[in-house]
């Protein structure tokens, strides 16, 4: 059998997701051979798919940096637009400049199973179907809803096999868009297994050097710096509460230089461990108390997988922001809509006893730990 996954590496949560797949499809079914693609960095480099991969990684990350209300706003009206109308500027931008080398990869590799990592590759998978391409009509294809809201423009993917997504929620929005709910299975956000195993939390602090008499707050920043992570950590010197952070910089070297910079100058009164990019982030997150930070899809799914409650941070591109409402209104995450009062909410979290274990229990009906294997064995054998 052949697993084809198309990808984007927009955010990296689609390619973690991808990931989380393949390892599992690897590790359980060796004679599944698995080819993986991004629409926009491979095959051919044309103009105008030179552009949609500047499009999609620099352009939106430069835009949700410099100019997040506009963005967001954008997004806003792509959410509610008239679905009855063509998406010419997309598929001008998008879906035309990738689909010629998709539909070669589809032609040559013959996949048994294709796994859509982003919404791009269902419309481009769904749009080989109404042309007939036969290598696309005999394909079992998976397309999956990766963070807590239907992304615009998915329904043009109606012709998938199976969308998958984090809960059964979504189910009107979904029937708007055109969906047979028949396909719709709620499987969860997939990532890595390793963030399903439960890791007792003091052995993970002692692993980690930290102080087990403490509560642990862990940060985590994208590559991009969002939410002014080095302003909060400030901010955090007047909780009352005592507790130690462990500050995941991630690629963002200017955010890792600087929060050093002020642990130097005794600026920060809290215990801090400044982490750069590391491979433990499941370590991390077993030995910690909450997560504050970043709130993609990804990033829930893998803190939920280890009961870790989460406060979202100022300033959330779109899709984090509707993640954060989303889980906001159901009582399963807090968010600090003003860094300078920061020590506020997290003063609240440490000492609202009945507020912690409503969300904690929250936390156990959203959690999906087997989402990975579920997703994958959809793709090895079907429904």
């Amino acid at each position: 059998m052949k697993l084809l996954i198309l990808t984007v590496s927009a955010g990296e949560g689609h390619n973690s997701m991808s990931r989380a797949i393949s390892n599992y499809i690897k590790d359980t079914y060796p004679d599944m051979e698995i080819k993986q693609v991004d629409l926009f960095k491979d095959g051919d480099k044309t103009k105008k798919k030179k552009r949609a991969n500047w499009m999609v990684n620099d352009g939106y990350f430069t835009l949700v940096k410099v100019a997040i209300k506009l963005a967001n706003s954008q997004f806003e009206k792509l959410k509610n637009r008239d679905i009855t109308r063509p998406a010419k500027t997309l598929r001008k931008n998008f879906i035309t400049p990738a689909t010629p080398y998709i539909e070669e990869v589809i032609n040559e590799y013959k996949p048994d199973a294709v796994f859509c990592a982003h919404t791009f590759a269902g419309i481009i998978m769904t749009d080989l179907r109404n042309k007939g391409n036969e290598n696309a009509l005999r394909a079992r294809i998976v397309t999956v809803v990766s963070d807590y809201d239907v992304a615009p423009y998915t329904e043009l993917l109606t012709k998938v096999d199976y969308i998958v997504t984090p809960s059964d929620d979504f189910d009107d929005v979904l029937l708007k868009k055109g969906f047979d709910l028949s396909k719709r299975i709620t499987l969860g956000i997939p990532v890595q297994t390793k963030f399903s195993k439960l890791i007792d939390k003091n052995e993970a602090k002692k692993n980690l050097g930290l102080d087990l008499s403490k509560k642990t707050v862990m940060m985590m920043s994208g590559g991009v710096g969002f939410g002014n992570i080095a302003k909060l950590v400030l901010n955090l010197n007047k909780c009352k509460t005592d507790f130690q952070i462990v500050c995941v910089c991630g690629r963002n070297a200017k955010l890792k230089k600087e929060l050093e910079c002020l642990k130097e100058k005794g600026k920060i009164k809290k215990d801090i461990f400044i982490m750069g990019f590391v491979n433990n982030v499941d370590e991390i997150m077993s030995a910690s108390d909450v997560l504050i930070g970043k709130i993609g899809g990804v990033a829930i799914a893998e803190a939920f997988n280890k009961f870790l409650p989460i406060i979202a941070n100022k300033k959330l591109p779109f899709q984090e922001y509707d993640n954060m409402v989303y889980l906001r209104e159901r009582n399963a995450c807090e968010y600090i809509s003003d860094n300078n009062k920061a020590y506020q909410v997290v003063d609240e979290f440490f000492t609202n006893t009945e507020k912690y274990n409503l969300m904690q229990k929250q936390i156990k009906s959203i959690r999906r730990p087997n989402a990975s294997k579920d997703i994958g064995d959809l793709l090895y054998k079907g429904k």
